[in-house]
């Protein structure tokens, strides 16, 4: 046989970014915005959802808490480690919508039908309220070098400006908000068909031609961005839980925190 395993998965992954593409389009025949969105947000949480580890549970929407009551601003996605404490008696009422904790949360994604100019400061500016985890207690035999930018974070559009208009609005974004710390950036940015863009967030960034990129910047790409895509969230989500599987979570504070006056 002429193919070996990695080209089928770069043929599978292209076929998924053909699902993307095609319910983008099919989603444009909805009159409602709201129906829209809604559309968009169930096809990119069904691929998360098949190719996230058992242990991983999507939810479409809702907000994310910290301990201290902190809470986030709206997200379109949450991915949560089935670890983590779980509120969900009712989220079948409300088309699966649920709130999380930040501590065991996997993941977060602001999906986008269009990523102008305010929407990228909109999706931002989300991702910027989530709240601070808890201090780090994990097994002594990992080392969780990253453990400040966990959830893995997601901007996905279907559409968008430029790669030029992006880039100067993000830069723009965080030159006027110089408080928001890097782990509180999306690490993935994407529009389809047109660019995906990584947070560099390690000190040495290689590319596979050998050149080396700056850290804590945004690296754009334009050749097969929804191929990349896909994979990068998924592995990078995998790569995260496997890591809060070595951490020790205690929800204890909820109950003492409790007003039961």
């Amino acid at each position: 046989m002429d193919k070996n395993i990695f080209n089928r998965l770069e043929q599978y992954y292209a076929e998924l970014a053909t699902v993307l593409r095609g319910e983008a389009g099919a989603a444009a025949l909805f009159p409602n915005s709201t129906d829209v969105g809604m559309s968009r947000e169930n096809t990119y949480a069904k691929i998360l959802e098949t190719h996230l580890p058992n242990c991983c549970n999507v939810y479409k929407g809702g907000f994310v808490y910290d301990e201290n009551g902190n809470e986030s601003k709206q997200m379109d996605l949450i991915i949560v480690n089935n670890r983590a404490i779980q509120f969900n008696f009712f989220n079948q009422d409300v088309a699966g919508k649920s709130i999380a904790c930040i501590d065991g949360c996997v993941g977060v994604a602001s999906i986008k039908s269009q990523l102008d100019a305010r929407n990228i400061k909109d999706a931002l500016l989300n991702i910027a309220s989530l709240p601070d985890k808890c201090l780090i207690n994990n097994s002594p035999l990992i080392n969780l070098t990253q453990y400040n930018y966990w959830p893995y974070k997601i901007v996905y559009a279907t559409d968008g400006v430029s790669i030029e208009t992006a880039k100067q609005t993000i830069d723009s974004f965080y030159i006027e908000n110089k408080s928001i710390p890097l782990h509180k950036r999306p690490d993935m940015i994407h529009v389809l068909g047109k660019y995906v863009a990584i947070l560099l967030k390690d000190d040495r960034n290689i590319l596979r031609d050998g050149t080396e990129l700056p850290h804590g910047v945004y690296f754009f790409q334009t050749h097969r961005p929804d191929e990349f895509s896909l994979p990068r969230a998924i592995t990078q989500m995998h790569n995260l839980v496997e890591c809060q599987n070595h951490m020790i979570y205690n929800f204890n504070w909820i109950l003492d925190k409790l007003p039961l006056e």
